[in-house]
Parts: C-alpha cells; sequence; structure tokens
C-alpha cells in the first residue's frame, strides 16, 4: 500500500505498475483513503457535546424563518392556531431535525428528530421513539415562539442542548455512519468520473483501478483545504487528478 501511496501522491507515471492489482487489493487502498479523509470530521463529531457554537449561530439566524410563529406552550401543552396544523415548520441543524407537528417525511430528514408535540418533545432515532421529554423538564412550561428576543431563543437553545447530551451515544454513531457514507460516495464519484473521462484506450475496469489510486492526490488536497481553511486545495486536487490521469498512462504500451 505504500507504493500506491507513494506513486498516487508523486510519481503518476509509474501507477501503470498496478493495472494488474487485485480487485481486493484495490478497495483495501479505497477503504483506506475513506477512512483518511473521514477522521478529521470523525473525530470532531466524537469530541463535540451538543450543539457547537457555530450550530447555536446558526439555530439563533434561523429560528425566525422556520420554528417561529404565534404557537406557544401554555401551562406545559403546545397550542396552535388550527389553520397551521398541516404546515411544515422545521429547522435542520447538521444531522438533527427540529420540528413542530409536522415535519417532511423524505429519508434524510428521518436519522434525528426532536418534534415538539401537544404534550412535549418526542425524541426519534431511525424512526425509533427514543424518549419523550415534558416542557416541564426541559424548562419550557410557558414558552412563546413569537417572543424573538435572545434569551428566549438561548431558552429553546438550551432545551434542545440538553437532549442533545443525553442521548449522545446514538447521535455521534448516526454522524459517523454520515461522514464516512457521504465521503465514501464523494470519493466514488471523482474515481468514476477520473476513469470515464480518460481516453486511453483500456477497459474501464482498468481505469477504475488507477483512477483509485488517484484519488490520493485529492484526499491529500483535502485535508490540506480543511486544515488551512482554503477550500482552493480541493480544486487543485480535482485537476491534479486529472493530470495524474493522463500521466499514469503516458507510458503504457500494453498490458
Amino acid at each position: 500500500m505504500y507504493q500506491q501511496f507513494k506513486r498516487g501522491l508523486f510519481i503518476p507515471s509509474e501507477l501503470s505498475l498496478h493495472l494488474k492489482d487485485s480487485w481486493l487489493k484495490v478497495w483495501v487502498y479505497f477503504f483506506l483513503l475513506l477512512m483518511l479523509a473521514s477522521l478529521p470530521f470523525i473525530m470532531v463529531a466524537l469530541a463535540s457535546d451538543g450543539l457547537s457554537y457555530q450550530e447555536k449561530i446558526l439555530f439563533k439566524e434561523s429560528y425566525t424563518d422556520t420554528l417561529s410563529g404565534t404557537h406557544k406552550i401554555i401551562d406545559g401543552e403546545l397550542v396552535i392556531e388550527p389553520q397551521y396544523l398541516n404546515r411544515d415548520k422545521y429547522m435542520r441543524i447538521d444531522v438533527y431535525t427540529i420540528g413542530i407537528v409536522n415535519t417532511p417525511t423524505s429519508p434524510e430528514y428521518q436519522g434525528i428528530r426532536m418534534i415538539f408535540t401537544t404534550t412535549g418533545v418526542r425524541l426519534t432515532t431511525f424512526n425509533i421513539v427514543a424518549q419523550t421529554y415534558s416542557y416541564d423538564e426541559l424548562g419550557l412550561f410557558n414558552f412563546d415562539f413569537s417572543d424573538y428576543s435572545t434569551n428566549n431563543i438561548d431558552r429553546l437553545i438550551k432545551s434542545i442542548d440538553r437532549i442533545i447530551i443525553e442521548h449522545r451515544a446514538p447521535t455521534k454513531v448516526f454522524q459517523t455512519m454520515v461522514v464516512v457514507m457521504s465521503t465514501c460516495f464523494e470519493l466514488m464519484f471523482f474515481a468514476l468520473i477520473s476513469a470515464a473521462f480518460s481516453r486511453h484506450p483500456l477497459p474501464f475496469k482498468f481505469k477504475f483501478k488507477i483512477s483509485v489510486y488517484v484519488l490520493t492526490v485529492y484526499v491529500v488536497a483535502s485535508l490540506f483545504a480543511l486544515f488551512l481553511n482554503n477550500g482552493l486545495f480541493i480544486f487543485v486536487g480535482i485537476i491534479l487528478m486529472m493530470i495524474y490521469m493522463r500521466a499514469a498512462f503516458s507510458k503504457l504500451t500494453m498490458i
């Protein structure tokens, strides 16, 4: 694997030496790249406890357009005017869907949901009810969703944060799954694109093997983009992938 990494990063013209690598070796290498690309995000997810500072800021900025309205919690019960009962009111924060009675039913909103029902907040994980909190225990016994003051919104954030912290184990598992799956789709997409746009007259399976090794330079560039907070490195990585694919077949005459 060291040779594949070294050539995929520094010596693309020698990648054709790996055309006859077994598929097991190719997929193991893909998995290693996947773990390398996912690791920083997984570490952040595992280290976090509750909503991050950035997520709390996003919550405050989105509150007026998503959760606010004439509805109120009065003496521990959510009261909503009848004409608003069938309207979707929700906010998406990372993997969390926070909604008032009605929320979207599409799969991407079914991971971790906190839904404000008549008598409390119902937490569901993967469509399984994990717990229902009364408004009293969350400090929302009397809460006005039309109050846009900082103190009022902070009160709501505190209640959401408590739920997340108390159920952080399934949350972290779900976040890890999301990170790995999204990164897998991203790498697979670029590998397929690189192989499909290669003009060398080789069967697609051989070009795909090389494209997996060429992903090395993209993954490393993406890590630089993350650590240096500069998205330009991602575009550099994509361009280098295309150049490396061409260089990988530059000395190839036959398999």
